[in-house]
């Protein structure tokens, strides 16, 4: 995939992305073919493939460059409170991006969306910084799938719950409260 700085290229990735989303609006991810969608973007099939060489990169691309999540930077050293934040902050992500969590599901290409959120949570520096080598990958790895099968099942469900709703289930399941049981188990 193109990651240059070149400004007709950057203006030919850009109308390959909302030709291919457009075209997603009336038709399955599986069905559009590379031909249509340079079509619709106005750019040649040998453009395309110097820019993305597939399909799927063009989802990448466009979920990296307008969809992906990057955590808030906090001043605050207690985790509890800055995984509070973090809850907060990606619930209203995904209330604001239904339409495209949408396609993505509709798609069956969530992984999509796994392997962005992954990348940009391992980029960002203050995003569980005081945790490092395999500890850090295994906790990012953790995250971004449970952030993942959150946004799932929010669409599968209807996209009926408000972000609110959202961040407390969220902090309920990664705090662990679901494991903990209620007063009648403990007695």
């Amino acid at each position: 995939m193109y990651n240059g700085d070149n400004r007709s290229a950057l203006l030919s990735q850009r109308l390959i992305s909302e030709a291919l989303l457009k075209l997603m609006e009336s038709k399955p991810f599986a069905d559009i073919s590379i031909s249509e969608m340079c079509k619709e973007a106005q750019v040649s099939r040998q453009t395309f493939y110097s820019l993305f060489g597939s399909k799927e990169n063009v989802i990448i691309y466009e979920l990296q460059n307008s969809f992906s999540y990057t955590p808030p930077v906090s001043k605050c050293n207690c985790r509890s409170a800055s995984f509070r934040t973090f809850c907060h902050g990606y619930s209203k992500y995904i209330t604001d991006r239904q339409h495209i969590l949408r396609m993505l599901v509709k798609n069956d290409m969530m992984h999509c969306l796994y392997d962005v959120q992954y990348e940009a949570f391992m980029a960002c520096d203050n995003f569980m910084e005081d945790i490092s080598g395999e500890e850090r990958v295994f906790l990012i790895d953790f995250i971004a799938s449970g952030m993942n099968s959150i946004a799932k099942n929010y669409v599968l469900n209807g996209c009926s719950l408000s972000h609110e709703n959202l961040e407390r289930i969220m902090y309920k399941l990664f705090g662990g409260m679901f494991f903990i049981g209620s007063s009648r188990d403990r007695s």
